[in-house]
């Protein structure tokens, strides 16, 4: 099945870090203990990250020492997971991490 021009624009726009977001194992919790109301944790490889998504800001090392513009992977995870940014058309949902609970 042939792409079309709009599924290669959203795949064209997916970085590693958007990559590492939908493909990693990576678990959301908004109402994790050790957050705030405003808050969620996003575990990942066995770390706690926390994320602040109405800023949005991690306490992960890439945002405090690269600041990406469209944020880390953990951020990206949480927009993910809840629907805040869609998944492009056109991603092999083979490859997406099970945590997303994706159908379509």
């Amino acid at each position: 099945m042939a792409a079309t021009e709009t599924q290669v624009a959203e795949l064209a726009q997916l970085d590693g870090r958007d990559v590492a977001a939908l493909t990693e194992p990576m678990d959301v919790y908004a109402d994790d203990p050790t957050t705030r109301d405003d808050q969620v944790a996003v575990y990942n490889h066995g770390e706690r990250y926390i994320v602040t998504p109405h800023v949005p800001v991690c306490d992960c090392p890439d945002m405090i020492h690269r600041r990406p513009a469209r944020g880390c992977k953990h951020i990206r995870r949480y927009q993910f997971a809840t629907g805040q940014r869609s998944i492009p058309a056109g991603v092999d949902e083979d490859a997406l991490d099970d945590g997303l609970g994706v159908s379509r």
